[in-house]
This record gives C-alpha cells, structure tokens and sequence, in this order.
C-alpha cells in the first residue's frame, strides 16, 4: 500500500507477529492528536503546581493573619482589662474625694441620689442636674452590654468627677478672692518694715474731734506714695473721691462675699476703671494723705458677713504665695 506505515506487534519470545497497516494521514493524525494530548497533559500539570504553591502561599498568608488578630485581639483584652482597672481606681480617689468634700450624704450626690453608690447605681435622673448634662451617658437598647462598654464606663466616671470639679474650682475662687495679705507692696530688703499699724479697729477717740467714734477700719501709715496692692483677686467697684474717705477704691470679691476698701490715697493706679478685674499683688493706688486726715496712711477696711470687720484677722504677714 503506498504512502501507508506498517506496524508490526511481536511478543516477548518472538513466537507471535501482528501486522497492522494505517495510511499517511490516518498516522499524522494519531501523532498529532497524542501530541496535543502531551501537551496538555504537561500544561495542566503545570498550572496544577502554580496554582497549588500560590494557595500555599495565601493558606499561609491567611493563618499569618490570623495569628496576628488573634495576638491583637490578646493584647486588646489585657489592654480593656488594663483600663477597667484604672477606672476603678479612679473611682475609689473619687469617693474618698468626694466624702470629704462633703459631696456625699444621706441625701446623696448634691441631693441627686443615693450617697456613695457606684456609677452604675447611680439613678438615672441624676442625669438631668445642670451639671451632669454636659456630656449625657450613651443610650442603648441593651443597657447590659451599654454598662460594659468603656466609652460607658469612662463617660459616667467623668460625671461622677464633674461635681468634684465644680466644688474645687468654686473653693480655688473663694480662696484666691479672700483677702489675707498686707494691702500695701514694701520692700523686704531694709531692716525696718516701713509701715505701722497706726490705729486699730474698733472705738476710738476721733482724731480730729476727740469724740469717741467706731473706726471701721486698719490705719497703715507708710511713707507717702508707697504702692498700694489689691488684697484678693475680685473686681473694681468704687473708686470716688470721698468726704472722709478722700480718694478711696473698693474691691468686691464675688467668690468669698466680700469687699475691701482703700482710702486716703494720693490718687488711684493709672486706667483704673469700675468693673475691671483685679488680681492679688496689683497696684490699685499709692499711700497719701486725703480726705479727713491727720497724716500720711492707708486706711483699709475688710466687709464681710454683712459687716465691718477687723481686717488685722485677715493679713497673714508671712506670705507663702508669691
């Protein structure tokens, strides 16, 4: 047969032949389709690898992640257990703090409430004091889980800390508007003081009169022009030019209720005004001799409580803030 390929089939020992004859195209065809077959076969089982390492890869990738968040979940717990524990800390200082700032009592948390609860005993209308409504406690639908939520525990622990505050800032003020030092400004340096209590408070024959009359006040004589100093932050109320008084300025401390007056000045601090307010140390005046009097002095009075009072109680000689 022309143009056709014999296959011979022998067995091992030789003893048997089988003869099979395919044309031309019938062979290219049986090659090339095996060939194809081959091929493909090595095709798949190349990407059949590719693909197997990149899995491998992002199986690997994957447990790496996974072993990350489960180590960030880890640190995340211990870190909340970490600031659970600071809280209550907080929380004890704060109820220390608060008994004895006189905070808490049988009628509770500035009348809002059992005393000495926990944050989480705290009534809920506690929530509508003034105080409290500036930042309110987050609602949920499920208040279990609320009530364990950090940004939950960490807003109502700053309530419980907003009364303690608003009573310390009002102590601070009424400490810094009480007046305590000597109402004129005099140098350390020399060995005699120069000034002294000329007259005290109380009855007392009127210098000029020779009447018994209630002086009102502390006399301070110094040398004439000597600074005189605000005795206690607060706020300009008067400044006048008086019978008796002569030039004189007043200060009213608003925290303490108080006020204080300084009179016979030589004249009052430049752009002094009624209404400014005033700090402890600042020049207000200078010492002089105005008004009804006899020589050169401060008179200083200290009102308090609805009355006059002996401002020698209220000036600490050694001052301990500068």
């Amino acid at each position: 047969m022309k143009n056709a390929y014999t296959i011979l089939l022998m067995s091992s020992n030789q003893d048997s032949v089988r003869q099979f004859s395919i044309n031309h195209w019938l062979a290219l065809s049986l090659g090339l389709f095996f060939f194809l077959v081959f091929s493909l076969t090595i095709n798949f089982a190349v990407s059949g690898i590719k693909h197997g390492i990149r899995y491998r890869a992002e199986l690997q990738g994957e447990v790496a992640s996974r072993e990350e968040l489960e180590s960030a979940v880890r640190d995340y717990k211990q870190e909340r257990q970490a600031i659970q524990e600071e809280i209550q800390d907080v929380r004890r200082m704060n109820k220390t703090i608060r008994k004895y700032l006189g905070l808490d009592s049988e009628n509770g948390v500035l009348g809002q409430g059992g005393g000495g609860s926990s944050a989480d005993e705290v009534a809920d209308d506690e929530l509508t004091n003034p105080i409290m409504k500036a930042q309110p406690a987050p609602t949920s639908a499920h208040t279990d889980v609320a009530k364990g939520d950090l940004t939950y525990q960490v807003t109502r622990l700053r309530q419980e800390l907003i009364p303690i505050y608003e009573r310390v800032k009002e102590d601070a003020e009424a400490h810094y508007e009480t007046p305590w030092i000597l109402p004129i400004s005099v140098s350390e340096e020399d060995d005699s003081p120069g000034y002294w209590f000329s007259s005290g408070f109380g009855h007392r024959p009127h210098p000029l009169t020779g009447r018994l009359q209630f002086h009102n006040g502390l006399d301070i004589a110094a040398t004439w022009g000597t600074p005189v100093i605000a005795t206690a932050d607060g706020v300009i109320d008067q400044i006048a030019k008086d019978p008796f008084f002569g030039n004189m300025v007043q200060i009213e401390h608003p925290a303490s209720q108080m006020k204080t007056l300084y009179g016979h000045l030589k004249n009052h601090a430049d752009g002094l005004q009624v209404g400014q307010p005033v700090k402890r140390h600042q020049i207000i005046g200078y010492v002089g001799n105005s008004g009804r009097s006899t020589g050169t002095h401060l008179h200083y009075g200290v009102h308090a409580n609805g009355k006059w009072q002996n401002p020698e109680y209220h000036i600490i000689l050694d001052d301990p803030i500068n």
